[in-house]
């Protein structure tokens, strides 16, 4: 694990809904919720399927394998715990198991100019702490 963080970097704070989904990542698996009713995933996790209203869902494992998007690179850190990691790359991946199946998440091991729409990508896990594991995505190694 690594030392301790500055406590200026903001970290998730999960609630009962998405416990879940954290609870993965800190085994370094990445889960969407599933509706019961439709079969469609989501994220992030809502109490009601966008698809079908239902509200009996699970979460499942996903392969972790996305396309970029949509990004935005930061060169200015957006608070003074980001100051050592410029410059920051905000993502928006498709996650292959579900056409529209979008995430946020930063962008890890790529130089802001190596970018393009469509990039393969695989999911990255960061242990901030004991308690946070990060999710992030790199260039998939295919």
């Amino acid at each position: 694990m690594p030392d301790s963080i500055s406590p200026q970097r903001p970290l998730p704070l999960p609630d009962p809904l998405s416990e879940p989904f954290w609870a993965a990542a800190r085994r370094h698996e990445l889960h969407m919720r599933k509706c019961d009713a439709c079969a469609a995933l989501a994220y992030p996790p809502e109490i009601a399927c966008r698809a079908c209203g239902g509200s009996e869902a699970h979460f499942v494992p996903v392969s972790g394998r996305a396309t970029l998007q949509s990004w935005t690179v930061l060169h200015e850190p957006p608070s003074p715990g980001f100051r050592d990691r410029l410059p920051v790359i905000l993502a928006v991946v498709e996650l292959e198991e579900q056409a529209r199946l979008l995430m946020s998440a930063d962008l890890v091991d790529i130089a802001p100019g190596d970018l393009r729409i469509g990039l393969p990508l695989e999911v990255r896990f960061e242990d901030v702490t004991d308690d946070c594991t990060l999710v992030q995505f790199a260039p998939a190694e295919r």
